[in-house]
């Protein structure tokens, strides 16, 4: 289970988080959902819910990832959040650090030790479920190291690239 913090309507939320295989649980506050997926398309998912009195729901869900920014459509409505991302926490090693969010393959490795990028560029691809699954740049900065190549099979958790940001 992973915790994420993100900010939805500039309040911070607090969401548990499990994929396992084609089902994903998000947990809030005690309140859970599972989701099935269905079909997947082009940025696209189709996922299914059981409700509590035995009915299913199909969610379509179209999103738009940009870096730590998300712009999500569901059923017709939108939404947008940022996932927070802690800072000077006293983790210093670990600020920057960018890991793998659910076991895959490391399809491509598109950055090296010293490249500079913008915030929301590609630097990995990974491959799960024939799904392609991109590690964005947080912010600006210098790829300081990468811990992958191509053809890796890597755990959810395991460090993949480091990046330093760059100094506004």
């Amino acid at each position: 289970m992973a915790t994420v913090k993100v900010n939805v309507n500039q309040q911070e939320v607090e969401l548990d988080v499990t994929r396992q295989g084609g089902v994903l649980r998000i947990e809030r506050d005690g309140v859970a959902a599972e989701l099935h997926l269905i079909d997947q398309g082009d940025g696209t998912l189709l996922l299914e819910e059981l409700l509590p009195d035995g009915q299913r729901r199909r969610v379509q869900v179209f999103a738009h990832l940009s870096g730590d920014k998300r712009q999500v459509w569901v059923n017709g409505r939108t939404f947008s959040y940022e996932r927070v991302r802690e800072r000077g926490s006293g983790a210093a090693a670990n600020e920057g650090a960018l890991a793998a969010t659910i076991p895959a393959v490391v399809s491509q490795v598109l950055v090296q030790v010293g490249d500079v990028v913008d915030e929301g560029d590609k630097l990995i691809l990974l491959e799960s479920m024939k799904m392609v699954i991109p590690i964005q740049a947080p912010y600006a900065g210098t790829v300081t190291a990468v811990h992958c190549t191509a053809g890796d099979s890597v755990p959810a958790g395991e460090l993949l690239v480091e990046v330093m940001e760059t100094a506004v």
